[in-house]
C-alpha cells in the first residue's frame, strides 16, 4: 500500500513538471510574438539618427518609423510621409489630481499645427506674462520655456501665454486657482520648403540662391510685409495657413523669379522655382595681345538702356537673367562698347570686350 502511494505521488510530480514546461514554452512563444509586433518607443533625442530614416528594411522587418520634418515628430507623419506605418508617441500625461495644500497651481501646455496632428516637439517658444499691466502698458514676463511641451508652476492668478513657432504666434489667457490646468494650442500653421533650378532642368548651386517670403497684402506704401528673408534652399519656414508671395534670387543682380504658394494647416508645402539665368565674367582685353586691362570701370545696360549692374576691376563676375545686354567699359579715359547674350547655364562664360575703336 505504501509503495502504491509513492508511485502515485511520483506520477503527480511528473505531470506537474510537464505542465510547467508547457507553460514556459507558451510564455516564450508569447514573448516572441510580442517582440515581433510594434514596440512603443520613447520620444527620441533630436536630431534624429540615420537609423530613423533608413527605408531599406527587409519585407518581413518592421516598417520604418515616419519622420515629419515640420514638427520634429517621430510617428504619424504630416507630409511627406516616409513609410506606411508608425509607432505612436503619447506625451507624458500630467495628473489632474488636486495638488497638495499650499502647492502652486500647474499649467501644462502642448501645441499642434492643426487639429488631429501630432504635438510639436521642437522649435516652440513659450512666454508667460502676468495679465496685470504696468503703468506704461507693458506686461511682466513671469516664466518662459522652449521646445516641445511646457509646464509652469505659478501663483494663483490670470496669465497670458504667448506661443511662437517661427513666425507663427498665438496668445491665450489662462486663470489658475489650484491643481493642474492643461491646454492645447492650435496654431493653424504649416510650412514652406523651397528649392530652385534652371529652366532646362540643370541643377543650380544652392548656396547662390536665397528666398524671400512675403504676405499677400500691401501696406500703405505699396510694399508687402516680409514674413522671412534670406531663406536658404531646403530650409524650413513655419508659417500660418494661407497664401504667400515667394521670391527666389539667384545671385545679387536681376535673376529673380516669383510665385504665389498656398500653405494648408498641418501640411508641408514644397516648391521649386525655375530660373532662366547664367554666369558670366567680363574682361577688357587689349587689341594687341589680348591681355586683360586692370582698373576698368564697368556698366551693364538692359536693352531699354537701364543700368543693371556696375563694378570696377580687370574682371567682373555676374549672374544675370537670360537675355541680351550692352556693356560699357572705361579704361584710361577711353570708353568701349559691346553687346553680349546670356543663356541659361550653370557654367561660367567669359565675355571679352576688345579695347579698340573707343567711343
Amino acid at each position: 500500500m505504501k509503495l502504491e502511494r509513492i508511485s502515485t505521488f511520483n506520477k503527480a510530480l511528473q505531470r506537474a513538471a510537464a505542465a510547467t514546461a508547457l507553460l514556459a514554452g507558451l510564455s516564450l512563444l508569447g514573448n516572441a510574438a510580442q517582440a515581433a509586433g510594434p514596440i512603443p518607443v520613447a520620444k527620441p533625442a533630436l536630431p534624429f539618427s540615420k537609423e530613423v530614416l533608413d527605408l531599406s528594411a527587409k519585407p518581413n522587418a518592421a516598417s520604418p518609423i515616419s519622420y515629419d520634418p515640420l514638427s520634429g515628430y517621430q510617428g504619424q507623419s504630416l507630409a511627406p510621409t516616409m513609410g506606411t506605418s508608425f509607432l505612436p508617441y503619447a506625451p507624458p500625461s500630467v495628473s489632474a489630481e488636486r495638488a497638495p495644500v499650499g502647492a502652486k497651481p500647474v499649467l501644462y501646455l502642448v501645441a499642434k499645427l492643426a487639429e488631429g496632428t501630432p504635438n510639436l516637439t521642437r522649435g516652440l517658444k513659450w512666454r508667460v506674462y502676468s495679465s496685470k499691466e504696468n503703468e506704461d502698458g507693458s506686461l511682466n514676463l513671469v516664466a518662459s520655456s522652449q521646445d516641445q511641451d511646457a509646464e509652469f508652476r505659478l501663483d494663483p492668478g490670470t496669465y497670458l501665454v504667448h506661443t511662437s513657432f517661427g513666425k507663427v504666434t498665438a496668445t491665450t489667457r489662462y486663470e489658475l486657482k489650484s491643481g493642474v490646468k492643461t491646454g492645447t494650442i492650435i496654431l493653424n500653421a504649416g510650412g514652406i520648403r523651397l528649392d530652385a533650378a534652371l529652366g532646362n532642368e540643370q541643377k543650380m548651386p544652392r548656396e547662390d540662391v536665397r528666398f524671400n517670403v512675403y504676405d499677400m497684402t500691401y501696406d500703405a506704401t505699396g510694399n508687402r510685409s516680409v514674413i522671412a528673408s534670406g531663406v536658404k534652399a531646403g530650409e524650413l519656414v513655419p508659417v500660418s495657413a494661407g497664401t504667400y508671395h515667394v521670391e527666389s534670387r539667384y545671385g545679387d543682380v536681376n535673376a529673380v523669379v516669383r510665385a504665389d504658394i498656398h500653405v494648408q494647416a498641418g501640411k508641408l508645402t514644397e516648391a521649386t522655382l525655375y530660373h532662366q539665368a547664367g554666369n558670366i565674367t567680363l574682361k577688357l582685353v587689349s587689341a594687341k595681345n589680348k591681355t586683360s586691362l586692370a582698373n576698368t570701370s564697368w556698366t551693364i545696360l538692359s536693352p531699354g538702356g537701364d543700368t543693371v549692374a556696375s563694378g570696377n576691376g580687370a574682371f567682373l563676375d555676374l549672374t544675370l537673367a537670360a537675355g541680351t545686354y550692352t556693356v560699357m567699359a572705361r579704361n584710361k579715359g577711353e570708353m568701349y562698347r559691346d553687346e553680349f547674350t546670356v543663356s541659361p547655364s550653370v557654367n561660367n562664360v567669359e565675355v571679352e570686350v576688345l579695347a579698340q575703336n573707343p567711343l
